[in-house]
């Protein structure tokens, strides 16, 4: 899992049957200080995340498949938290 801000709206009108229905954002990973790194995903939304918000991103193998009741799932990222606030010391890290 890490953390990661939603950038971009990611829309397609020919998608893979597992995409039906669903929203693909592209999200950055990003430090707990909130400092972006270097690359992007494509994750699928699962809660309800929006442009701009800071979540958490993960999936095992087989979790989308799982969640959503799909025989093949091509998904290899969910967004499944929205981050409401960060605390942490610097120190601890």
């Amino acid at each position: 899992m890490y953390l990661a801000k939603v950038t971009k709206r990611v829309v397609s009108v020919v998608k893979h049957e597992a995409y039906n229905g669903k929203k693909v954002y592209v999200v950055k990973p990003v430090l707990p200080d909130g400092r972006a790194l270097e690359t992007e995903h494509v994750a699928l939304d699962y809660i309800g995340a929006g442009l701009g918000d800071i979540v958490v991103c993960g999936g095992a193998p087989g979790v989308a498949q799982s969640i959503f009741g799909l025989d093949l799932a091509p998904i290899r990222t969910l967004i499944i938290a929205i981050v409401d606030k960060i605390d942490y010391n610097e120190n601890e890290l």
